[in-house]
């Protein structure tokens, strides 16, 4: 039988709230998307959380499964809804903020360093130094 300080703690609703977000463009190019519904534009994460705008209208305890993509990351994560509020009717079309805690935390850690490395590789590139050779007549 495991010893209960084997086990570790689970975060209670506390934690998850002191936990430092990130904001989503640190991952780069970065898709999300509700499954079984629509589009979820991230704006910021935590390893056990996401925040983020939907057309969807999600109801606060409802189960949800997100699909992210990014250069590194292809997974669909499973949380529940523990905030939703109508932020804006745009045309008739109404737009929530959600936030999502996680079951399962996720390692963004190889996410944000490809996404490092590719801004860094695309500040190096801007640098290059570029010699046109034209022919003479």
């Amino acid at each position: 039988m495991p010893d209960s300080s084997d086990i570790p703690p689970q975060p209670t609703s506390e934690d998850r709230r002191t936990e430092l977000r990130v904001p989503a463009s640190t991952l780069g190019d970065v898709r999300t998307r509700l499954i079984g519904g629509t589009d979820f534009a991230l704006l910021n994460y935590t390893p056990r959380s996401l925040y983020g705008q939907s057309y969807s209208r999600l109801l606060v305890g409802a189960r949800v499964s997100v699909r992210l993509v990014t250069d590194t990351l292809n997974a669909v994560v499973k949380g529940r809804v523990v905030r939703s509020a109508l932020t804006t009717v745009n045309n008739g079309v109404p737009s929530y903020e959600v936030a999502v805690s996680l079951e399962d935390a996720v390692d963004w850690s190889r996410a944000e360093t490809a996404a490092a490395a590719s801004s860094s590789l695309d500040a190096e590139a801007e640098l290059v130094p570029v010699t046109v050779i034209v022919p003479s007549k």
